[in-house]
Formats: C-alpha cells, structure tokens, sequence
C-alpha cells in the first residue's frame, strides 16, 4: 500500500484507511506472490495468493460432504479392560451434557457447530453475490467474520493426539476412517481461513458510486468500504451504521478481562480433571496433572499443556491488560509492538481450548461405571469461561484506539515544545 497525506478530506475514495491503525492509504493491486502491508501498523491489507471464488466452493462443498461422515464415523476405538469402545467427534460432549452443559456446548460449538457455520455462510454468501441479493449476502459476510475465530478443528485433532498419549498405557488404539475424514476438513478449513477474505467479496458484489462532494473519510467496519462521512451515518455500501470506532470498546475488553482474572483462580484452584481407578479418587488440578505427565514419563505432552493452559490464559490477560493500560499512560512501548503483541494474543487464544477437548476425548474413550471411570472437574466450568471471555476481549478490543493515544501523546509532547 502507498501511503497516502493523512488528510481527513477527499474528493472521491480511491482512498481507503486501514482498519487496524485507520491509516490513510492508496490501495494497490498485489500480486500472486505479493503481500500488501500498511507500513504504519504492518496490518495485512491484500494478499495475491488467493483462490479463484469456484475453487472456494469446491473447498466448501468438499467440506459439508465430509461433515457426516466425520462425525457419524468413530474417529478411533480403543480395547480397554476387555470391552471395544468407540469415540466420535461428539461422544465426549454428549456424556459431559448431564452433568456439565456449558463445557459439552463449548466443545460442541467449537469442534462442529462453528466450522459447520462458516462453510454454510461462505456458499450463501457466493450464491447471493451471483444473485446480487444484499439480503442474504449482508448477514452471511458477518457470520463468517464473527464465526471464523471459533473454528477450532486444528485444536481438537492436537487434543485427540494428546488424549491417545495420555491413554496408551491403559488401551489399545485403533484408528478409523472418521478420524481421516475430520482431518481432512481440518486441512480444507484451514485454507480457507487463510484464504478468504470478506472485504474481496464486498469489492466483487459492488461498487458504490465515487463521492461527489468532499467530507471527512470513515472506514465502515462491516464492509470495509472507506468512505465520506454522509450526514445519514450509514454506509454506501452495506446500509449498516457507520462507526469511527467500536463503540465502547475499551469498557467492553476491561469487563471481559476482569472477569477472566477472577475466574482464573478458581480455574487453577479446583480439581480440572477426576479419575477413579481400582477404586481410587484421582483429582488433578491443571498444575498436579502438568506434574502426573512429567511423573509418567510425557514431559513433551506436559510441555503442551502447561502452555496451552497455563501459559496462555495468563499471557492473554496480561497483552490485553498491558494495551489497554497504556491506552490511558505513557509507556517505552510502541504502537507497532502493542500491535504485534495484540496479534500474538489473538492468535494463541483458540489454544486455550486444547485441555477441554482432552477432557472431552477422555471422558468418551474411558469407560463410565466400570473399573476407570473419568469425568471432568468443577475447574473445568472456569477454565472454559477463561477461554471464551479473553476470546471476547480480543475482539472487543479496538486497535486504532492504540494509534489515537499515540497521535494524542504526539500532539502534546509538540505542543509543550
């Protein structure tokens, strides 16, 4: 992208500002092997490796004709104590409902229900981009922005891995064809959140009419489109409100962190995990069952856990914590490396969910009412309020805010000069 005078009027928007530093810019065409980056803030603007929207359907459709199978199909069986069992996508979250419903709902929205949710929004809105239907395109484009964070599919194949290690001892493992099947649509998913990008969609369904007269320029967070502030507040585009940012985005990020800090202590206080075997009452914590690993001899599955569960709750409140305190002070610490440090807590956020999906495959593969028995803790509910409220704070976040103090900051320091 070339930088453009950071003046807040315009004739016409060939102009666009970047949404993660709001940034004045002049897009540009980017080839196959090509990145555009906005050289304030490195947000990722275009990227020329993508595909064509029919390959993007073929991914999809691959996607849903695997859907069933993957989760009908047994991902793998194991020989425990004589007796065969079975475990599918679903197994763990259907024990743990009784008992337990909002970790079973978690498991299930994350694992099924939102890959499921992205692939069926992606062909609504290519068939209403075809139809040039703006009732049906407008809502699906959101869908999929909002739905593509909870795809989880990576992280429960990692957990499935960590829950055979943790089992091998007790069982023997037996593969089947619906774990071939969830990989892959874990392997489609996967370049598909990669690849698609809904501001491409919005550029193909439509192309609003250049501003006739000059006014303040204001990128719409829905469709992207960078355009003149019209006295309506709504877009040119989409239809939807126009907003110069997130409303109340910094109550929003502090209530979601305080809120995981105080279920923190409980999450890591409270037996995680209960096993019974031989009659025997085995209660782990997240850091007793980090040192059972270790003691048993998987330092490198114990490496794992502490960090998806330990290590990176604990950095994602302190990154969100440190931004949004510096929103309000003066710190050593830049723009450019807060915006590093919110994307390295956004990506590591999904993570977080490895030890519930380890719970789930657990309960699923180790056989209730018999001589082992396994069923989650009362840790387990906190840890899973953990997990979704720091993913809520991230998205909460508005990162241009970050920019605004430090344009502010600027000013004064010119200013007492």
């Amino acid at each position: 992208m070339t930088q453009s005078p950071d003046t807040p009027f315009a004739a016409s928007p060939p102009l666009t500002r970047c949404s993660g530093c709001d940034l004045v810019l002049q897009p540009c065409q980017t080839d196959s092997d090509h990145l555009a980056i906005c050289p304030r803030c490195a947000t990722k603007l275009a990227h020329g490796r993508r595909l064509s929207f029919n390959g993007e359907i073929a991914l999809a459709l691959t996607i849903l004709v695997l859907f069933l199978p993957a989760h009908l199909l047994p991902l793998l069986s194991i020989d425990l104590l004589g007796k065969t069992i079975t475990t599918s996508v679903l197994t763990g979250a259907s024990l743990l409902w009784s008992q337990f419903p909002f970790v079973a709902s978690l498991v299930v929205f994350c694992a099924s229900l939102a890959p499921l949710v992205f692939t069926c929004a992606l062909l609504i809105m290519h068939l209403s981009r075809r139809q040039q239907s703006i009732r049906w395109f407008r809502p699906a484009v959101r869908v999929i922005a909002h739905s593509r964070h909870w795809v989880m599919a990576d992280v429960l194949m990692v957990s499935l891995a960590i829950a055979c290690f943790k089992i091998q001892d007790y069982a023997t493992l037996h593969f089947s064809m619906g774990l071939a099947c969830y990989a892959t649509i874990q392997i489609l998913l996967s370049v598909l959140l990669v690849r698609v990008n809904t501001q491409r969609y919005w550029d193909a369904f439509t192309r609003p009419a250049p501003q006739s007269e000059p006014s303040p320029l204001i990128r719409c967070s829905h469709c992207g489109l960078t355009q003149g502030h019209q006295k309506s507040a709504h877009c040119r585009r989409c239809h939807l409100p126009l907003h110069r940012r997130m409303i109340r985005s910094e109550q929003k990020t502090w209530a979601c962190l305080i809120t995981a800090t105080i279920f923190l202590f409980p999450a890591n206080l409270f037996p995680i995990s209960i096993l019974f075997s031989n009659g025997i009452r085995l209660e782990d914590t997240i850091f007793s069952g980090v040192a059972s690993l270790i003691n048993n001899g998987m330092p490198g599955i114990a490496a794992i856990i502490f960090t998806a569960s330990i290590v990176v709750p604990v950095a994602k409140i302190l990154g969100l914590g440190l931004i949004l305190i510096s929103l309000r002070c003066t710190t050593a610490i830049t723009p450019r490396q807060h915006m590093w440090l919110y994307r390295g807590v956004k990506w590591i956020g999904k993570w977080s969910m490895m030890d519930l999906f380890v719970i789930a495959f657990m309960v699923a593969l180790v056989d209730r009412g018999r001589i082992m028995d396994f069923m989650p803790g009362p840790g387990a509910i906190a840890f899973g309020l953990v997990v979704v409220l720091t993913m809520l704070a991230t998205e909460f976040l508005d990162t241009r805010l970050i920019w605004d103090h430090h344009e502010r900051q600027t000013r004064h320091t010119l200013t007492d000069r």
